[in-house]
């Protein structure tokens, strides 16, 4: 392939900078100069408060907007500070006032500056008729249209403000020449020729809904036949496996309560038995209690009489001297608890023992069989075999209840 010439190449690498330059370029130095600086102006402010940010004082903007209003600029600057915000749509940078404080001059006011054009405009609306002030572009031309914005469409669209002066000049006709009697009914006709149209929508409208409504009365009741039969064979599928599941309740309950009788019944007895032999170990130790409190109070007696016989004299050898504690000691014999009885206790408290272990591991084997049982639960579909496990789970859960609320 044949290589294009050097300086081709040059003029073709300077056409793709121009391109990529001009691609790159911001809006804002396409426009002219004048322009250039509204735009530096104005973009930064979207958003602000027109009256805060001082926008209608700027030199670039009051040199251009007084001689364009003249002797009503006063009166639309203080409109146009009542706008919450500067808004942008397009190239459209725009005010709109929210309410009148001098109602006898305005009762609106909207400012655009179209940045591709260069051109200023302001709106006054006064007893709803629009006045517009627009910058000329050029001196060859008198005066071109403004653009506006979306928000003052209703103060500027030919057609909207065309239809706002029939409404209003029919009112004001309506309330200043009432219609004669001898017309009433022809303007009475008009008036219902012209609604007609609307009259004969509705009316189509409504036949259309009554076609509707007729097309689908029979898949209505069709809907509605098929929704009780449905509800008739659920109440039929339901009845055979509610009925099972109630006796099976009522069995539960049954042998939850028959079950609850054969543990109480041992539980009572074994309680018996222990008081029994507790009593029966305790008689001899009552016993011999009674004995040495008896001794106790036999020897009592007798070291009182003791202490009551006259010392002999040194010269009577034949007096016997009694010695109060060896008659004491002599006479009390203390009581002794025999080995009997200590082994009755000791086999009672060894019996309680084996008792108490015996009741909780009989507690921890039914806790492990109500798991093992709560597992099986889980994984069992057959009705059958669920409710036999329904029912082995509540007797294992009232034997274990049982057991621990037993003394």
């Amino acid at each position: 392939m044949n290589s294009l010439p050097s300086h081709h190449l040059r003029v073709y690498f300077l056409i793709v900078f121009c391109v990529l330059i001009t691609s790159c370029v911001a809006p804002a130095l396409l426009l002219s100069p004048q322009s250039q600086i509204m735009w530096a102006l104005l973009k930064p402010m979207v958003g602000l408060d027109p009256k805060e940010a001082n926008l209608f004082k700027q030199p670039v903007i009051q040199s251009r907007l007084e001689p364009l209003l003249g002797s009503r600029y006063s009166s639309a600057i203080q409109l146009l500070e009542t706008a919450d915000k500067i808004q942008q749509e397009g190239p459209l940078f725009y005010v709109v006032s929210k309410y009148t404080p001098v109602p006898e001059l305005a009762e609106k006011a909207g400012f655009v500056w179209n940045s591709d054009t260069n051109q200023m405009a302001v709106l006054l609306v006064s007893g709803g008729a629009p006045q517009v002030f627009a910058e000329k572009l050029n001196s060859e031309i008198a005066q071109q249209v403004p653009v506006w914005p979306a928000e003052l469409s209703d103060y500027t669209d030919p057609a909207k403000l065309k239809q706002q002066a029939l409404s209003k000049a029919e009112a004001q006709i309506a309330e200043q020449l009432p219609i004669p009697s001898a017309i009433a009914p022809a303007v009475a006709t008009a008036q219902q020729i012209r609604d007609l149209p609307g009259q004969a929508e509705k009316i189509l409208e409504d036949k259309k809904q009554q076609v509707v409504e007729q097309a689908l009365s029979p898949v209505s009741t069709v809907q509605q036949q098929a929704e009780q039969q449905l509800k008739q064979v659920e109440d039929q599928v339901k009845k055979p496996l509610i009925s099972p599941v109630k006796e099976a309740q009522q069995q539960l309950l049954q042998a939850g309560e028959k079950t609850k009788a054969e543990i109480t019944a041992p539980a009572a007895a074994i309680k018996q038995q222990t008081s029994q032999k507790i009593q029966g170990a305790l008689a001899p130790i009552a016993a011999v209690s009674q004995q040495a409190s008896e001794g106790q109070q036999a020897a009592v007696q007798q070291l009182q009489q003791a202490a009551n016989i006259q010392q002999p004299s040194a010269a009577d050898p034949t007096a016997v001297t009694i010695d109060p504690k060896q008659t004491a000691a002599s006479t009390v014999e203390q009581p002794v608890i025999s080995d009997a009885a200590d082994d009755i206790a000791a086999e009672l408290a060894e019996e309680q023992q084996a008792l108490s272990a015996k009741r909780s591991k009989t507690i921890s084997s039914i806790e492990l069989e109500i798991t093992q049982t709560t597992q099986q639960i889980k994984q069992t579909s057959e009705p059958a075999k669920l409710i036999e496990l329904q029912q082995k789970l509540q007797k294992l859960k009232d034997k274990l209840q049982q057991l621990k609320t037993s003394d």
